[in-house]
């Protein structure tokens, strides 16, 4: 059984935050300017605490972007695996296969996909995380964050066989960060 999901948009959440955030603001205005016994008007001390809001919402919110490029002729998932290296490989090889460290995947990020030389970060729409843990090396999870790439596959490769990608060495075992 799915329950519908319901996203509201952007400016329907700014309608329905903005009156606290000037009502909070415009009370603490005023009590700044009474316990200051400020010639200020109280509407600059409320345009302080309103911009003082605002600006730790935004840092609170904020996640770096990140370029991910793939290849021209890629169509499938992109698996970007968690490194314990201190920068990102986000050039996606021909097999889907990225690396992401562990700071970048614990605070999230916005990526922009380039597929060549086009954005294409408006058509993915499924971004997920996830765990798994192969037989070649027990109690190991590896961490990784996935995507499709929308288009027509040329051929029907068994791409989600993790244990034979390490075993032919295509996925750089001494880069993945296992906890």
């Amino acid at each position: 059984m799915q329950v519908p999901t319901m996203i509201l948009p952007t400016w329907f959440l700014v309608l329905l935050y903005l009156p606290f955030v000037l009502l909070i603001s415009f009370t603490l205005g005023f009590i700044t300017k009474k316990l200051t016994k400020s010639t200020w008007h109280t509407l600059t001390f409320s345009t302080i605490f309103a911009a003082i809001i605002s600006l730790t919402f935004y840092f609170s919110e904020y996640k770096p972007s990140y370029t991910v490029k793939i290849p021209d002729t890629f169509v499938g998932e992109v698996k970007l695996f968690v490194t314990n290296e201190s920068t990102n490989d986000l050039n996606v090889n021909k097999l889907g296969v990225g690396y992401i460290n562990q700071k970048t995947y614990k605070n999230g990020f916005q990526p922009t996909i380039l597929k060549g030389d086009k954005d294409i970060t408006k058509e993915i729409h499924g971004y997920s995380t996830g765990t798994f843990a192969l037989s070649l090396l027990p109690n190991k999870q590896i961490n990784y964050i996935s995507f499709v790439i929308p288009g027509k596959k040329e051929s029907e490769d068994d791409e989600n066989n993790f244990d034979e990608l390490i075993k032919s060495n295509r996925i750089d075992t001494a880069r993945i960060l296992r906890e």
